[in-house]
């Protein structure tokens, strides 16, 4: 937590869009993720481990000029055997082009696009294509008129805490990863303050049913870390959804709502919402 100013300072020299260019992201799944960083050449480099795979991020902060430096100092970290970058921006590879012209080939990351989207339509659910969200949101408030919605708060956290962990115990034989989300939510809602982030939990009959979180990454754009409900209650996720939303971010432009990692159903839920544009990613791999 005491380099959190470190990387603030990195993020914040672009307008960056992904949703790895962030602190909180980093720090809540550093244990699952193995997460390492480094400076080198006025660089911050970001070590993963994720499903086995060994990657670096491409260098925050410095100058272009210094990218090839950058890339003889991870040369000689991995011994001089071939390394992947992944989380490569469109932009991100034009820069490549210009100063690491042997670099050559990059493979889409489909699975983890992130989805961003227009606040207002996440808030207000107007229009035509949104006409079967306002639908499951009224069916909510109809069957359900007692709910109340509330943020977030040390007080009211380890209520969260506690859905989300019946919440990922019970998918936990089919999705072995969710032990890890688990405690990178635990991570996260036990420094909501010191991370500022920012939640909205519904409560039915006085029990937490719904939570969600996320934090400003810049002036324009807000990352939704994670959104958990209970799915037997018809509608609560799109209602979680729009009341954190307008109560919480009616003023920023764009909501990144983060990657589907490839599991057909959030793909399915996520591009149902509409998503103004992904902020798409690629790979390659240093020989």
């Amino acid at each position: 937590m005491d380099d959190k100013p470190i990387f603030d300072d990195y993020f914040s020299e672009k307008k960056y869009f992904g949703s790895e260019c962030n602190f909180t992201t980093l720090f809540i799944w550093r244990k699952c993720y193995d997460v390492f960083w480094a400076i080198s050449h006025g660089c911050l480099i970001i070590k993963v481990t994720v499903n086995g795979v060994t990657f670096v991020l491409p260098a925050f902060g410095g100058i272009d000029e210094d990218l090839p430096l950058v890339v003889a100092a991870l040369k000689e970290y991995f011994q001089d055997q071939p390394f992947e970058i992944h989380g490569i921006y469109e932009e991100t590879i034009e820069r490549f082009k210009a100063f690491l012209p042997n670099i050559t080939e990059y493979q889409e990351d489909r699975d983890n696009w992130d989805y961003v989207y227009l606040g207002e339509n996440l808030a207000t659910l107007s229009g035509r294509k949104y006409h079967g969200k306002k639908n499951h949101v009224n069916v909510f408030k109809k069957e359900n008129p007692d709910y109340i919605y509330e943020p977030i708060t040390m007080e009211n956290k380890d209520e969260c805490i506690a859905f989300s962990d019946e919440w990922c115990e019970k998918r936990l034989a089919d999705d072995k990863t969710l032990k890890c989300e688990f405690c990178a939510i635990k991570v996260a809602l036990n420094n909501l303050e010191a991370l500022n982030i920012k939640g909205g939990l519904i409560r039915i009959n006085g029990k937490v049913e719904a939570f969600t979180f996320g934090e400003q990454q810049n002036d324009e754009l807000v990352i939704v870390h994670v959104e958990k409900a209970n799915p037997g209650i018809r509608g609560l996720y799109a209602a979680i959804n729009q009341e954190f939303i307008a109560k919480t971010w009616s003023n920023i432009k764009y909501i990144n709502r983060e990657e589907d990692m490839g599991k057909e159903g959030l793909r399915k839920a996520k591009e149902s919402y509409k998503p103004e544009f992904m902020v798409k990613k690629y790979n390659t791999i240093i020989k």
